[in-house]
């Protein structure tokens, strides 16, 4: 008799960064230190349970818990397991047009189907999406924004200790904030600002340590300070220039002239706003090339459809780089479960969440690497122990 999906519950989590972070470009404040998971659990009548943070839905537009429970109740309890997915040359595919549509329209359910799937059948994600590719997962810090504003009187000393902390903590990869001159300080200040944090953070790492900058797009209109950024920290080998303008072929067009000449050895990624990938504007610079590396996001997408997009991507020479803030302990778990299984991978973006509801001890960066959880589905359960205290006592159940 086929499993079927009999009870699903819903459950805030507090996510916890290791410390509070400063505000970015774009951001009127800083980002605190506590965010919410939303910890969806569906299992089935063999007891078998499956995962996803399911932030995205909460938190978007028209989004509610009363809605996120209706659309639970529509695509997943009460069906059989074997109806969500479908093998199709030895990878995992949504199990008709109904299915596919709503694992489509929600990255996070595209997740929890297949970590259903893969669990009920004893493998990893990695075996329903075509083979495991590797077990050591090379880690960016995603936690460097702009400290320096959240205590003035430190100012970029304070930013160079955020990140010498996160070196002792074993991190070997960087991604700084940067963009202050957008919305922070006045545009030469904050030129200014920028430049001495990366150079600052270099001297302070050392030469063999990896480090990126993301703008948030913080150096809209501002041309000129654009190439005296790129040109002032061209002695940092900066690993990547993320998201320095809104895309566009013409700006991108732009930024790439000017990374040919004054740092030839960094690559253009952007992507991380593309909800529905690749659209619009993304579409151009892909075929164009004028990106060397794209960030849709790893919960917001799902698995299955990263694994589609990575093949559109090779079409091009380009990095599957993906996004993975805001989602929660959870992202730093569905992140390692997609790197086993893209044929290219480069780094896993790391917000730095401290352990909450997930059996997930053994996860620890050493030398910026996480080695791969071995467990079926996404390779990490939840410990019931934890739940109890964090989850149960604000969770939904819902039951067929």
């Amino acid at each position: 008799m086929p499993e079927t999906i009999d009870q699903i519950t819903v459950a805030p989590i507090p996510a916890r960064h290791w410390t509070e972070l400063g505000r970015n470009a774009y951001t009127p404040e800083g980002l605190g230190e506590t965010r919410t998971e939303w910890l969806v659990r569906a299992r089935t009548t063999a007891g078998v349970e499956g995962f996803a943070n399911a932030r995205q839905s909460v938190s978007a537009e028209g989004g509610s818990v009363a809605r996120l429970i209706a659309d639970l109740r529509e695509v997943f309890l009460g069906r059989s397991v074997d109806s969500l997915l479908a093998l199709r040359n030895g990878q995992a595919v949504a199990a008709g047009s109904e299915v596919l549509q709503a694992l489509t329209a929600w990255g996070w359910m595209d997740t929890l189907a297949t970590d259903l799937v893969s669990r009920t059948r004893g493998e990893s994600i990695a075996t329903l999406l075509g083979g495991r590719r590797r077990n050591r997962i090379p880690a960016y810090e995603s936690t460097t924004y702009f400290q320096d504003l959240l205590h003035p009187h430190r100012g970029l000393h304070q930013v160079i200790a955020h990140a010498s902390r996160g070196f002792a903590d074993g991190f070997r990869q960087f991604k700084i904030k940067v963009g202050r001159g957008g919305r922070a300080m006045t545009p030469r200040d904050g030129l200014r600002r920028d430049i001495d944090v990366v150079l600052g953070i270099r001297d302070a790492l050392g030469p063999d340590v990896d480090l990126m900058v993301d703008a948030n797009f913080g150096y809209d209109g501002q041309p000129e300070n654009l190439a005296e950024f790129i040109r002032a920290t061209s002695p940092a080998r900066l690993t990547w220039l993320e998201e320095m303008v809104t895309a566009s072929v013409e700006a991108y067009r732009a930024l790439r002239d000017l990374q040919a000449t004054l740092c030839p050895e960094t690559l253009l990624v952007a992507g991380e706003v593309d909800s529905n990938p690749p659209s619009g504007a993304f579409v151009d610079l892909i075929d164009q090339r004028l990106i060397d590396g794209y960030q849709p996001d790893i919960v917001r997408i799902g698995h299955l459809r990263w694994k589609q997009l990575e093949s559109r991507l090779a079409e091009e020479s380009i990095l599957p780089i993906p996004h993975n803030f805001g989602n929660g302990r959870f992202g730093l778990i569905a992140g390692l479960a997609l790197a086993t299984s893209l044929d290219t991978w480069v780094t896993l973006e790391d917000e730095r969440i401290r352990p909450n509801v997930y059996a997930d001890d053994e996860l620890t960066v050493i030398n910026g690497v996480y080695r791969a959880p071995d467990g079926p589905g996404i390779g990490v359960d939840v410990d019931n122990d934890a739940y109890a205290r964090i989850g149960a006592p604000n969770e939904v159940v819902i039951r067929a």
